[in-house]
């Protein structure tokens, strides 16, 4: 019992947000919820190949996915400050939930289309526009403002554990079981954060933004107007819009180095399907122990670390472009993965301590575009480049730029390195 009582002590000093009930459960929830979420994502990409034999497709659908996210964010900014946050992702999660549902079932009768998949993958993805931004707003009603960063860190960690985990898993369910009954697991997962959500104690308050009725009298600021507020937040404190964007860029190019490392793996360092498990896990685990690095850093210097860490991303990324081995190549990606890793939870963390709560769901609704954007453009961007130039000189190239910008941007705006 001792020896117990001692290592959750251990646990709580580097994961002080544990130490929240709220957050604990919401973590569990998310952890068994993403572990869903990653099975799906192998099950649809093989379901979609199964059916169309293209490889096109594979890319559309998924773009598609992303079409609802600009429109859907937007809206559904103002709809997180307007809402109580913790009903609005319950919400969500059901609808993420019946999505699911209906994939499975469609799958598992033998009747599922393409153009089903397209619907899906588009409800898929406006649920999300407006499910992403809502926990992140959520993670400050958890836990007090000194263990943010903690929070923020392991609720970004949650996404690669479960990830590792729901690949692996999704393998030998797809095999073993089937597609339908592979996504119908995925359904059934959303459950468990379901179930948290309503062990959760927050006050169920909505900020202080105009009501419809309000709005259509001209009481107060008009729809467009409080759709602009989250701009114009962030136009007010220009430090906090040159981090996200320095988040977006070097972030953006950096990200590549996983969204293209099947071809990676096989055209350059030339290894099998289970060597580039190992270089995706290698990435996986440099963000696991970034979580960690974010705790050690503590609360103070936070502009300042993440100023460093910006600069040192991308010699990283242009480092690994040199490598030729496996294990070598994966020591660099853990690398990569801490300060990808670090960068992302300072960012959000900065910007959540230092914006007004009014405008929280919609600025949080603008960082989610941008991050999402821009893992989609440095993919596309840096793909494109590849094709004439190859892989290892278009990502040197794409890291080149970012660190170019992140020499700008640390010049240009150095109100950065005080934030705290």
């Amino acid at each position: 019992m001792a020896a117990v009582t001692v290592a959750t002590s251990g646990w709580a000093k580097m994961s002080p947000a544990l130490r929240s009930r709220n957050f604990r459960l919401f973590w569990l929830g998310q952890l068994v919820s993403v572990i869903g979420t990653s099975v799906q994502v192998v099950a649809e990409g093989w379901l979609i190949y199964d059916l169309t034999g293209s490889t096109f497709w594979l890319g559309m659908v998924g773009l598609l996915g992303l079409l609802p996210v600009l429109p859907v964010s937007l809206v559904g900014g103002l709809i997180i400050d307007r809402v109580p946050r913790r009903k609005l992702i319950l919400a969500t999660q059901v609808g993420l939930m019946l999505q699911a549902a209906v994939f499975g079932l469609l799958a598992y009768s033998g009747q599922l289309a393409l153009w089903h998949i397209i619907v899906l993958y588009f409800v898929f993805g406006a649920l999300l526009a407006i499910d992403h931004p809502a926990r992140r707003a959520f993670l400050v009603e958890l836990v007090p403002s000194e263990d943010l960063a903690n929070a923020v860190a392991l609720n970004a960690t949650v996404f690669n554990l479960s990830s590792l985990i729901g690949y692996a898993l999704a393998g030998f369910m797809l095999a073993g079981l089937g597609a339908g009954i592979t996504m119908l697991f995925n359904g059934a997962t959303y459950l468990v954060p379901i179930a948290m959500l309503f062990l959760i104690r927050v006050r169920d308050v909505g900020a202080d933004v105009p009501t419809a009725q309000e709005m259509a009298q001209g009481s107060r600021k008009s729809m467009q107007g409080a759709l602009l507020e989250g701009v114009r937040e962030l136009l007010r404190k220009p430090e906090l819009l040159a981090m996200i964007s320095l988040m977006a860029v070097v972030g953006g190019l950096a990200y590549p180095i996983f969204g293209l490392m099947a071809a990676y793996a096989e055209e350059v360092i030339q290894v099998d399907t289970v060597g580039l498990g190992i270089l995706m896990a290698a990435g996986a685990l440099g963000s696991v122990i970034g979580t960690f690095a974010v705790a050690y850093l503590g609360h103070h210097q936070r502009g300042r670390s993440l100023v460093v860490v910006s600069l040192l991303l991308p010699l990283t990324v242009a480092l690994f472009t040199l490598m030729r081995t496996l294990w070598l190549g994966c020591l660099i990606l853990v690398l990569i993965g801490i300060a990808l890793l670090i960068v992302q939870s300072l960012t959000i963390t900065l910007v959540q301590l230092h914006i007004a709560d009014r405008v929280r769901g919609r600025v949080m609704s603008i960082y989610s575009l941008l991050h999402a954007g821009s893992d989609t453009m440095g993919n596309v961007a840096v793909g494109a480049v590849a094709v004439w130039l190859g892989l290892p000189l278009a990502l040197a190239a794409g890291a080149a730029l970012a660190l170019c910008y992140a020499i700008g941007i640390t010049l240009l705006m150095p109100a950065i390195r005080q934030l705290d």
